[in-house]
């Protein structure tokens, strides 16, 4: 079981609120410490993406659960509700390409399902 839902039938926006919520819930748990920009795009890559990522693997998540996601990141990257500094689309392309290597999460979604 490790956390997903037993259905059959294709994922809502109700039955994927619980991964919303572990991850909002664990970038809140952070937010009260001070960490750098660099500490927060570590734990962003190392673990709220993995937390997602597990999903992704198993299941084709609707749009809105996949955009909530990208708010929620977003906002604990930046590090409050203020303006972002970059686009996210930029912040989403590899290094190589003067990103910071945070994967697209549609993209990143349908390329786990094809395995």
């Amino acid at each position: 079981y490790l956390g997903l839902p037993l259905i059959t039938k294709r994922l809502s926006k109700g039955v994927c609120s619980t991964l919303v919520e572990r991850i909002t819930a664990r970038a809140n748990s952070w937010v009260s410490k001070a960490l750098s920009f660099a500490g927060r795009l570590q734990l962003v890559k190392a673990t709220l993406l993995s937390m997602q990522c597990y999903w992704c693997n198993i299941f084709l998540l609707p749009m809105s659960t996949i955009k909530e996601c990208e708010r929620v990141l977003r906002t604990f990257l930046w590090g409050g509700s203020g303006r972002a500094k970059v686009k996210w689309a930029d912040v989403c392309k590899p290094f190589s390409e003067g990103g910071l290597g945070i994967r697209e999460l549609r993209t990143w979604n349908k390329a786990l399902l094809l395995k």
